[in-house]
């Protein structure tokens, strides 16, 4: 009597881990591979501005680039909201987020803002721009 209480105790064990092993397996197969729910490029712009927001630079060069920086998210659109153009020969790079060209027209301290946007919002930064 003792060894069929035994075998039956046993068999218990074995047949509750197995259970437990395909509840496991089957609770694995049904978790998330990426945890990440929102893409980073996705989330709230955060303090974003120009890498130099008070740029000054010579005349008749290439500027060198002066990219957007964001503590958190990526700017998917950028205009320049203000009325006057930028510069002669500075354009704003989407590829590079970032200001580039070649300083062709003197300014001191020209102030522009741009848009930017992504999925989650916007933002509005500053810059003042001198080319001497």
């Amino acid at each position: 009597m003792r060894k069929f209480i035994a075998a039956l105790v046993f068999g218990s064990i074995l047949t509750l881990s197995a259970c437990s092993k395909q509840e496991l397996q089957s609770f694995r197969r049904n978790l998330p591979t990426d945890s990440e729910s929102i893409p980073i490029e996705n989330s709230k712009l955060k303090n974003c501005r120009f890498q130099s927001t008070n740029p000054t630079y010579p005349f008749g060069s290439t500027i060198q680039p002066n990219p957007i920086l964001c503590d958190e998210g990526v700017p998917r659109k950028v205009e320049l909201l203000t009325p006057s153009p930028l510069p002669s020969g500075v354009q704003f790079s989407m590829d590079q987020l970032s200001l580039v060209g070649t300083a062709n027209e003197r300014v001191i301290q020209a102030p522009y803002e741009f848009y930017l946007e992504n999925e989650s919002g916007y933002l509005i930064i500053k810059i003042q721009i001198s080319i001497q």
